[in-house]
């Protein structure tokens, strides 16, 4: 066994080495089929439209602007309610407020800003409406809106006021007068409403008796519907007395800065020696025929403030109220005042004309009494002028 052994070892060792020699066949490789291509967009045909470029600005877009050019003077004051004159006068005298500061080429000239302002004064319409008609948008008409209206404020004076000398004095008496034989008066009295939104603050104060919210404005005008004074900041809950008491005008005729002659007013005010107003109950002649004149009288107020709502269709109620705040409102109230009083000096309120008496009376020429008691001064003017 130990011969054995040995070859035996010798010839698996050989058989080993046999094994090794032989090759094992190599592994094939699995070939990876691609993804078959994906098909490339089509080009979009020529009349497809482009699309927007986030980032990219948007050209701006410059309307056509309101302006006088090319319109007759009948649509000018069909349009604005004011000759062409009476325009570019009132241009000129608030320009330097108005005019743009810069002298880019789409700067919106004072102008164009005035039109724009007086389209809506007198269309009532809103400011979207009025903005288009005028060749501006909406935000920028809400910018230049207040400006002119600050400008025509500050000129106020100017076509507001009662007379400074004593001819024209003597000249608003005797316009009364022509009415209907009612002497020495120099002014009728009254207020009326303009309708506005409901105030976020306090809006129980304005609203009127009527149940609707309003400015209460006060006016007391000439026979010509000229309006002399004006007061348009109290709420639409405030009395006529109460308004007439807080105003300059008490305060000038109870300090005798203002006096040499009557004003006329409703029942609604409490009378005064310098304030006319009717007699209740009329048992005489006299009586009677002071009430007729008196209310003939006073009726200028009335055909005033049709005028004046006819003219500025943004103080109409029918029109919708104003959709500002109460201060707001109460200049738009003034700026309308003010070209209310230019259109009645270029005699362009034809509508609302006063009916005078053909024939002119004499006015007396004895001064007024105003020393007494209300009453008392009320029966003289009876007694004096109606018996």
């Amino acid at each position: 066994m130990e011969a054995f052994g040995p070859i035996m070892l010798l010839l698996l060792q050989e058989e080993e080495d046999e094994k090794r020699k032989v090759k094992r066949p190599k592994r094939k490789k699995e070939r990876r089929v691609a993804p078959p291509p994906k098909p490339k967009p089509k080009a979009p045909p020529a009349s497809a439209p482009k699309q927007h470029i986030l980032g990219a600005r948007r050209p701006r877009i410059f309307r056509e602007r309101t302006g006088l050019e090319g319109l007759t003077d009948e649509e000018v004051v069909e349009r604005y309610h004011l000759p062409k004159g009476a325009i570019l006068d009132l241009y000129e005298l608030i320009r330097v407020d108005i005019d743009p500061l810069t002298q880019r080429s789409h700067a919106i000239p004072g102008m164009v800003k005035l039109l724009n302002c007086l389209h809506f004064f007198t269309s009532g319409s809103f400011q979207t409406k009025a903005s288009a008609v005028g060749g501006v948008s909406q935000s920028t008409f809400s910018r230049f809106l207040v400006p002119v209206i600050q400008a025509l404020k500050k000129h106020v004076h100017v076509f507001i006021g009662f007379p400074t000398n004593h001819a024209d004095w003597q000249a608003l008496k005797r316009g009364f007068f022509q009415v209907a034989g009612l002497p020495h008066v120099i002014g009728a009295i009254d207020c009326t409403h303009v309708a506005l939104s409901a105030p976020h603050e306090r809006e129980e104060i304005y609203r009127n008796k009527k149940g609707y919210h309003s400015v209460n404005v006060q006016v007391i005008a000439d026979s010509n519907c000229r309006i002399l004074s004006l007061f348009s900041a109290f709420p639409g809950s405030s009395d006529e007395s109460f308004i007439l008491r807080q105003s300059s005008v008490y305060e000038g005729f109870e300090g005798g800065r203002i006096g040499g002659g009557w004003l006329v007013g409703s029942t609604s005010y409490e009378s005064r020696p310098w304030l006319l107003t009717p007699v209740l109950d009329p048992s005489t002649d006299s009586e009677k025929a002071y009430n007729e004149a008196h209310s003939r009288t006073r009726s200028v107020i009335d055909k005033t403030f049709k005028l004046l709502k006819t003219q500025f269709k943004c103080l109409n109620k029918s029109g919708g109220g104003l959709q500002y705040d109460p201060t707001k409102v109460s200049d738009i109230i003034v700026a309308c005042c003010i070209l209310h009083n230019i259109a009645v000096q270029h005699n362009i309120p034809t509508r609302a004309e006063v009916q005078k008496n053909e024939r002119a009376l004499e006015m007396p020429k004895t001064e007024p009494e105003l020393q007494g008691s209300s009453q008392a001064v009320r029966s003289r003017v009876i007694r004096d002028y109606f018996s």
